[in-house]
């Protein structure tokens, strides 16, 4: 397995407009920064990715054996709902024009038994490519979601892959007339 180049302790998620990408700033165990770019492909996938392990492998999810959609529907939104209220503000972690930074083209996932996921972002996929880790504990991934999701809104990128659980209101429903509104 090839050796992690750097693995983020504390990360800020943003939206940065004029790049039209999400930037992770994040910061390792000395303090180091590094900037983490992500395209909206690549955020799309991330996100559809995590919504779907979280709706059908938390803990919430295993509670409703029956996978009825409506009361999976009530415990991830009361899970999503405790996540938001122990969130607390934190210091961001500062980018400068002198912080490293990465155009992310990779991402490795994986789920530990105890609900933690971790992420390997990478530059390519040769055996070169730099390597960054950073992992959530399940509170920190909901938290980290309703992070994504509020950056989201700012990006004003196609916001079919959140859930309801984690926007607070229902999709709105197909129009019954397909005649287009000029």
């Amino acid at each position: 397995m090839p050796k992690l180049n750097l693995e983020l302790h504390r990360v800020t998620s943003e939206y940065v407009q004029i790049e039209d990408r999400f930037r992770l700033t994040g910061e390792d165990q000395m303090g180091n920064a590094l900037c983490l770019w992500l395209t909206q492909r690549l955020a799309l996938r991330i996100v559809s990715h995590l919504v779907s392990d979280i709706a059908t492998r938390s803990p919430e999810a295993i509670q409703n054996p029956s996978q009825d959609d409506d009361a999976n529907k009530l415990l991830q939104g009361i899970a999503q709902h405790a996540a938001k209220a122990d969130l607390s503000p934190q210091d961001a972690v500062a980018s400068t024009s002198a912080t490293r930074a990465m155009l992310i083209q990779e991402v490795d996932m994986n789920r530990a038994p105890d609900g933690a996921v971790g992420f390997v972002f990478k530059d390519g996929s040769e055996p070169s490519a730099q390597k960054v880790a950073l992992g959530f504990q399940p509170q920190q991934l909901r938290q980290w979601l309703i992070i994504l999701y509020s950056q989201w809104l700012l990006s004003e990128w196609p916001a079919t892959v959140w859930p309801e659980w984690i926007t607070g209101h229902e999709a709105a429903p197909a129009s019954e007339n397909n005649n287009p509104i000029h």
